[in-house]
């Protein structure tokens, strides 16, 4: 089932509940990307699982905010919509990236809504020369392209360890089409100057931190091993803070693990999501 839900302030969340039955496992993708990057893991939960997947606002097939409502409690507050809509009163939580420190920040508010959480390379304390070049990188790609080939070329420069099927969907499902013919990223453009300064990144970060002490459920933390945006010791630094938490280092992936080494990644989740079930 594909829906959309309409936020307190009016932007429209695309929404995939394919199985619509089964313990719930919420997919929260990361910045610049869309729901369909958990396609190679979503759907291979066995079938006692109910995968969910959506697009953070201002990506994918979501809207936009007008009033550029962009922050973490924003996106907090998105994904407890998307529970109550859903009708879930408590699920395993899975995210990547920003869709991690989402994920965080709303099982530190919402301790009861959350069973379990997974997070996949992603911290509150991102290296920040490897943001700046993540940012640029995206910056790069958000432009026009004259046919999906063009961007699917990028792609594969952006993320050199993954498995060339996942960047073919990935660049089906990031472009839409011009009035021109030309084809543009699904991204609202104002989050590229919302990146924040030193002075915001700092505040997030012991936001995050602070989230991070706060929970309680079980904790999974999966890391790239050639990851440059979660260094090791920031990984072990959370894994000694969090109160039930694991480290596992998923070979030949670097920051995407879901395209670079999805088999593993989706190994190691697996046996997590099964132990947490109950």
């Amino acid at each position: 089932m594909d829906a959309r839900i309409t936020t307190a302030d009016g932007v429209a969340l695309a929404v995939s509940d394919p199985r619509g039955e089964g313990a719930p496992v919420v997919f929260v993708h990361g910045f610049s990307n869309d729901r369909f990057v958990w396609d190679d893991l979503a759907p291979a939960l066995p079938e006692r699982f109910r995968p969910i997947g959506y697009d953070l606002r201002g990506h994918g097939d979501s809207g936009w905010s007008l009033d550029c409502r962009y922050h973490l409690l924003d996106h907090a507050r998105d994904l407890r919509l998307v529970l109550d809509s859903l009708g879930i009163e408590r699920a395993a939580l899975v995210g990547h990236s920003l869709g991690g420190n989402v994920a965080t920040l709303f099982a530190a508010q919402s301790p009861e809504r959350v069973r379990a959480l997974a997070l996949v390379d992603t911290g509150p304390a991102l290296g920040a020369d490897a943001w700046r070049r993540a940012s640029g990188d995206v910056s790069e790609q958000a432009r026009a392209y004259g046919d999906v080939a063009e961007y699917r070329k990028l792609l594969g420069l952006a993320y050199p360890l993954a498995a060339p099927a996942a960047l073919d969907r990935l660049a089906r499902t990031s472009l839409v089409q011009r009035c021109d013919g030309r084809f543009e990223p699904k991204l609202d453009p104002v989050l590229l100057e919302l990146l924040g300064t030193e002075d915001q990144l700092r505040e997030t970060e012991a936001l995050l931190w602070d989230a991070l002490a706060k929970l309680r459920c079980p904790v999974l933390l999966a890391r790239g091993e050639r990851s440059a945006m979660l260094p090791e010791a920031v990984a072990l630094e959370m894994i000694d803070l969090i109160a039930n938490a694991r480290l596992v280092q998923i070979p030949n992936a670097g920051h995407a693990l879901m395209f670079d080494n999805a088999p593993a990644l989706g190994a190691a989740l697996g046996e997590f999501l099964a132990a947490e079930r109950q």
